[in-house]
């Protein structure tokens, strides 16, 4: 190896690291928030102004880098492959293996390691490279003037708008997050806007009242029969079956009740199926955000979710999805009760409608898949029946014990951490 391998040695070291550079670079750029950037800015942070500068003009700092990354690999690309015929005197071999070498440590080197480690530190690593950038920039700018010239003439070919989004989502939440952070947004306000976002995302079967917990009435109740089940579950509406609870005929409201018997027209022996209401089905798969859009513009408050195979699975009303950006809406009448109530270190009496990810977090445990959604729902689909009052489901390392019955309905639930337990079991 003589004094020129040393030096071709050396520029290949040297291209390699550039390339890192400029991977890098674009990786950091392309992860910023804009938002958080201008908030640094603001606050005088040294160096901010110009990475907002570059940032803006992203079609300028977008020709800079490719430039460069495409200068320095093709200077790697011919140094390999120079040393590396250089050492074989199988020509066609020494093409292949240098090929080869100069592939894996450009896509190594110069790719997977500079744009990981951006993209886990964007706003760092912008910080750093912005400076050396802007030398770049100077030295680079007749050609990359040419580069986004044509750049502008091929997106005029394609019909690329030249309309850019002023704003991303990711960047919204920032400047909430930013926000409460400051103190300039009240904290609930900044969950509620934080929840917001969160709601477009989710789907019916996220938040519907499933199957297990509904409260059903048979077609030809008679209204005694009706008052004897609404004495024990006092709710407004009530779904009407026939023969099956898949095959859901109409919606009871106890407001037609009501009406119908301050005007004299329905007596204990009469059937309450003549007040039946229509009712509306979706699928259980559906953007709880467009369903919301459906109900507000048809007057709709509640509708029956069903699942791939026909089935009802749930149902699910306007009131749930308000609350899942205002949180719990109490009508008259609703006690006003916390989810649970801590009875010492390892016991809690829980409500048991609370969700399964609030009983997940305050339990630490993990529930299974299935078809519920509340502490309730688990508990039925586990025993697989109406349980009584001093039943009891050992699940993983807890003990959950019925307190309470209200009719078929779970009205209180005290769960135990205990020792040993990797159930389910019940008694």
């Amino acid at each position: 190896m003589d004094n020129s391998d040393l030096i071709n040695i050396s520029l290949l070291i040297l291209f390699l690291i550039l390339s890192a550079f400029f991977s890098a670079s674009e990786t950091a750029f392309i992860g910023l928030q804009r938002v958080r950037i201008i908030h640094l800015v603001k606050t005088r942070i040294t160096g901010a102004q110009k990475v907002l500068d570059l940032s803006q003009d992203y079609e300028r700092f977008l020709s800079t880098v490719l430039l460069g990354n495409n200068l320095v690999n093709t200077a790697v690309a011919a140094l390999g492959t120079a040393l590396v015929i250089k050492w074989m005197d199988n020509r066609n071999m020494s093409v292949l293996i240098s090929t080869l070498a100069v592939t894996i440590l450009l896509l190594l080197f110069s790719e997977l390691l500079p744009k990981g480690f951006a993209a886990r530190n964007s706003e760092k690593v912008a910080f750093f490279v912005v400076k050396p950038l802007h030398f770049v920039e100077i030295i680079l700018f007749p050609f990359a003037k040419v580069l986004q010239y044509l750049m502008r003439i091929l997106s005029a070919i394609g019909g690329e708008s030249s309309t850019h989004r002023l704003v991303s989502e990711q960047e919204i939440r920032s400047l909430i997050s930013l926000g409460k952070e400051e103190g300039v947004v009240d904290v609930e306000e900044a969950n509620m806007l934080e929840k917001i976002f969160h709601f477009g995302d989710l789907r019916v079967s996220e938040i519907m009242t499933p199957r297990p917990e509904l409260i059903w009435i048979e077609k030809d109740t008679t209204l005694s029969e009706f008052l004897k089940i609404y004495d024990k579950n006092p709710h407004t509406r009530f779904p009407v079956f026939h023969d099956s609870v898949d095959n859901v005929i109409g919606l009871l409201s106890v407001k037609d009740i009501v009406q119908a018997l301050s005007r004299g027209r329905l007596k204990h022996a009469d059937s309450i199926t003549n007040l039946l209401r229509s009712v509306n089905f979706v699928p259980e798969s559906k953007g709880i955000g467009r369903l919301f859009s459906e109900l507000r513009t048809q007057g709709i408050s509640l509708v029956m979710v069903v699942d791939e195979y026909g089935g009802i699975a749930g149902l699910i009303t306007l009131k749930q999805l308000l609350e899942v950006i205002v949180g719990p809406v109490l009508e008259d009448g609703d006690p006003s009760e916390e989810p649970f109530v801590t009875v010492d270190e390892v016991t809690f009496l829980m409500d048991p409608a609370i969700s399964v990810s609030d009983a997940t977090d305050l339990l630490s445990t993990t529930f299974p898949d299935g078809n519920y959604q509340t502490l309730a729902g688990f508990i039925l689909e586990q025993l697989g029946r109406i349980p009584e009052e001093g039943d009891h489901l050992d699940y993983q390392n807890l003990r959950l014990s019925i307190t309470e019955m209200s009719g078929v309905k779970i009205k209180k639930v005290q769960a135990k951490i205990i020792a040993g337990v990797t159930g389910p079991s019940s008694s």
